[in-house]
């Protein structure tokens, strides 16, 4: 039997926390939608497990977003992980490229040092013309894990240390970070072992890819750090989860407006729109299509009073 198992572990008298994450049967289901050559789907394990970690400390209702912009093979690599941890992952590849099996990090999205790491933190409940907060660095470092930590450093500005593997089946990671009152540039003197993070840090880096895929998370957190005794915080179940739907669908449309709509559908009577995350698909006749802005249209009456909704 696969599973999927987020630890979230505290060491008190270091300042800092672990997540630890192993994902098998929701990393299967997202590698089911997409045919990708075998670095760029390591590469996408890797960010779909970072998600997973990142995300794992949310205080809100929503979702982190993890967004690769690549100047190389890889245009667009995009994983995101809710807080109640449901994960999706997608890749856009640039056409002009052919990917060899020995396509390094580097050359696949950071080839002439344009690439740029983004995290997005999207609240579900937005106000009317909030914006969710984005936080935009350049890729630096030779793989994904040494990019999360860049980007850490210089956006949170907390010490982390990540470590993420990917293999066609699994994926998993570790994260270790300090917290904030113990950490980055703001931290103030407090009463942790000042060498409680080196020993944690110490022990973490006696971690090998293969028990990262093929120990559960509570097997991990043992065999490294049982002499610790951290506290066990949580025991979690990620899982693969979509969140598209018709209705989504629908309102993209009517943000492209009517002209484009009719546009596109002189090309053929119907819309086929396909999820980038699950390849669900969403069949608009033009009918359908056009009825879309007439309610829309109705609607606006509505709102400021102008008319009575009617719809047929």
């Amino acid at each position: 039997m696969k599973h999927d198992t987020l630890s979230t572990l505290l060491f008190s008298n270091a300042g800092c926390r672990a997540q630890i994450v192993r994902l098998e049967h929701a990393w299967e289901k997202i590698v089911a939608h997409h045919d990708l050559p075998k670095p760029v789907q390591q590469l996408l394990g890797e960010l779909v497990a970072a998600s997973v970690l990142l995300s794992a400390s949310l205080k809100f209702n929503g979702s982190l977003i993890i967004q690769l912009q690549g100047d190389g093979p890889v245009k667009l690599m995009v994983a995101e992980c809710n807080n109640h941890l449901g994960i999706r992952a997608t890749v856009k590849l640039s056409p002009k490229h052919k990917i060899s099996d020995a396509h390094t990090f580097k050359q696949l999205v950071n080839q002439h040092n344009k690439g740029l790491c983004v995290l997005v933190l999207d609240p579900h409940n937005r106000q009317p013309g909030q914006q969710p907060y984005q936080g935009v660095v350049s890729l630096e470092g030779n793989n994904m894990a040494q990019a999360l930590e860049a980007y850490m450093s210089h956006s949170e500005q907390l010490n982390t240390k990540i470590h993420l593997v990917s293999s066609a089946h699994t994926v998993a990671g570790l994260l270790i970070q300090q917290m904030p009152e113990h950490g980055g540039k703001t931290h103030k003197k407090n009463t942790v072992d000042p060498d409680g993070w080196n020993t944690v840090i110490a022990l973490t880096e006696t971690i090998q890819t293969d028990e990262l895929l093929q120990l559960a998370p509570q097997e991990v957190a043992y065999r490294l750090y049982h002499e610790l005794e951290p506290e066990v915080l949580a025991e979690r179940t990620p899982k693969f989860e979509c969140t598209c739907s018709r209705s989504k669908v629908s309102n993209m449309l009517l943000r492209l407006g009517e002209p484009e709509i009719k546009e596109a559908l002189r090309e053929q009577n119907h819309l086929d729109i396909h999820c980038e995350f699950c390849n669900a698909a969403y069949h608009f006749t033009e009918a359908q299509c056009l009825k879309l802005f007439e309610q829309h249209d109705l609607e606006d009456f509505d709102a400021v009073g102008k008319k009575t909704r009617t719809l047929h």
